[in-house]
């Protein structure tokens, strides 16, 4: 009776063995087919670049200038005396000046041609001022 239980016990064991066997069989092919299949690509051509390989192929519209900054004039005159500083929106400071009491004070300002606005810090008052000419004029 023993050797009975212990004969079905061993070939349940072994039928359990070959069906992890052959399920594991299964996954692996299965996955190395999914591999196979998502690995294979069509080689696409790459677009082909027209760049200018000199300076006398390169075609540049008549209006643009080539340059990288802009002068803007900016007359300023304070309320009181104190420094003004002028930055990007970034905060990156451009100029300081010091303005006296009610008198013009007239700053040669360079900035990035990119640059559209400057911040003037005066006093703890911060004005955006819009760079839409060459000469601008601010009172604080």
């Amino acid at each position: 009776m023993i050797f009975n239980n212990l004969n079905l016990l061993a070939r349940f064991l072994l039928q359990c063995t070959y069906i992890y066997v052959a399920t594991m069989k299964k996954i692996l092919f299965s996955l190395i087919l999914f591999l196979s299949l998502v690995s294979c690509r069509k080689d696409i051509p790459l677009d082909i670049d027209n760049s200018p390989e000199t300076m006398e192929e390169l075609q540049v519209p008549s209006s643009f200038d080539w340059k990288t900054t802009k002068d803007v004039q900016l007359t300023l005159t304070g309320n009181a005396n104190g420094i003004v500083q002028v930055t990007s929106l970034n905060g990156v400071s451009y100029q300081k000046a010091f303005l006296s009491s009610n008198q013009a004070y007239i700053m040669k300002l360079t900035v990035p041609s990119y640059e559209k606005t400057v911040r003037l810090l005066f006093l703890g008052q911060q004005v955006t001022l819009e760079l839409t000419a060459n000469n601008l004029t601010y009172q604080f």
